[in-house]
């Protein structure tokens, strides 16, 4: 899946999903997870959460304990025609994806005392220690840009008590779950961590994660096209701050559209449920 995305307003879906998660205790909420309840409904099926590791999410989409990876997933033409992952050590087979959907970056994470001493590309280059998730953007961005190796962890949320103990000097993370955890003046860490921009890191843009040949994202665009020309994504976005970083790359909306009879979606038709695995990662899925 290879297209030119416009920036605008909008959001996603629902399916079998395999995605991250937040924090611990309540009722799950984010911005995936409502887009994925909107998409669900709108194919007459119910959904079913599940926290994964991210860093298996291919291996669970290939086996099928998940049909879609969904929570803020960074689309690239690695993982979309496979590659070798050298932090993992290991070939990563080829995913289909859905329309993009949501614009972001990666930026760093540091102690507040430390933001001036890490606020350029020379100053970051001399850190002693980098740290973020396994199998994200954030991991292969040290490597492409900084050309070293990062600690792995479980969970982006993981990222924050690496740095704020001292365990690393620098986190990489998407820049949308920074905009919820650092910046905002009512946030966890607001008054302890800072972000510094990462110079060299390009712009990155979400996308739902499907099995390679799968049919599921024909239908996810055609669902989210509708959902865009009604307003239903602008609403789920401006709930969470994210009108502003939106984009629609779903393609345009065809009402006689007809949901194919075999394949992948045939089978979760069948069996009335859309799986979607998760971790914590607010806004876009997290307990509150």
């Amino acid at each position: 899946m290879k297209k030119w995305f416009t920036v605008v307003i909008a959001f996603a879906l629902t399916l079998i999903m395999g995605f991250a998660t937040v924090g611990c205790g309540k009722e799950l909420i984010g911005f995936d997870i409502e887009l994925a309840k909107a998409v669900a409904a709108k194919l007459d099926l119910s959904v079913e959460f599940i926290e994964i590791d991210w860093d298996v999410k291919e291996a669970e989409l290939e086996n099928k304990s998940i049909d879609v990876a969904w929570n803020g997933f960074t689309y690239t033409e690695e993982r979309d025609h496979g590659y070798f992952d050298e932090e993992r050590n290991k070939q990563i087979g080829g995913l289909d994806f859905s329309g993009m959907y949501m614009k972001n970056k990666q930026v760093g994470i540091v102690k507040k005392e430390n933001a001036q001493k890490f606020a350029t590309f020379e100053g970051q280059s001399q850190a002693k220690s980098f740290v973020a998730e396994m199998g994200s953007a954030g991991l292969a961005t040290v490597r492409e840009v900084f050309g070293k190796t990062a600690v792995g962890v479980d969970k982006q949320l993981t990222v924050f008590n690496e740095v704020s103990s001292g365990t690393a000097d620098i986190g990489v993370i998407d820049a949308v779950m920074a905009g919820y955890y650092v910046t905002a003046e009512s946030s966890a860490y607001y008054n302890t961590l800072a972000v510094v921009e990462i110079e060299s890191a390009e712009e990155e843009f979400y996308a739902i994660g499907c099995r390679e040949g799968s049919n599921l994202p024909a239908v996810l665009n055609q669902i989210l096209a509708g959902m865009w020309a009604d307003g239903t994504i602008a609403e789920i976005a401006a709930k969470y701050g994210l009108q502003n970083v939106l984009v629609n790359d779903f393609g345009t909306y065809d009402e006689n559209y007809t949901a194919p009879d075999a394949g992948d979606f045939a089978e979760i038709a069948e069996k009335g449920k859309l799986v979607v695995g998760y971790t914590l990662f607010a806004p876009m899925a997290y307990k509150g």
